[in-house]
């Protein structure tokens, strides 16, 4: 279940940061554009998952597996800055 939403954040992060960066051809803010959507995403999912977890709040969080979620925010974000060193800027 991890894996596919990582990967699922991979992918959206990815398409909207190539999205801004063809768009407004600055690859600075579709880096940023890309961190911030791998924040908001993993952290946002984390804790839904936590609240709906009667498991995780008896024996706390790091029984859950659910930090692997907010460990994965860098690596993502890492992955997607390699990604786009490979997009080619329009203009």
């Amino acid at each position: 279940m991890n894996f596919i939403i990582i990967l699922l954040s991979l992918l959206i992060s990815t398409m909207v940061s190539v999205w801004i960066i063809k768009k407004k051809n600055n690859k600075r803010i579709s880096m940023f554009s890309a961190f911030l959507i791998n924040l908001l995403f993993l952290s946002v999912v984390t804790w839904v998952l936590y609240s709906m977890d009667a498991e995780a709040k008896i024996f706390g969080f790091g029984h859950s597996g659910l930090y692997v979620l907010l460990f994965a925010i860098p690596i993502v974000t890492w992955v997607n800055f390699l990604i786009l060193q490979f997009v080619k800027k329009q203009g």
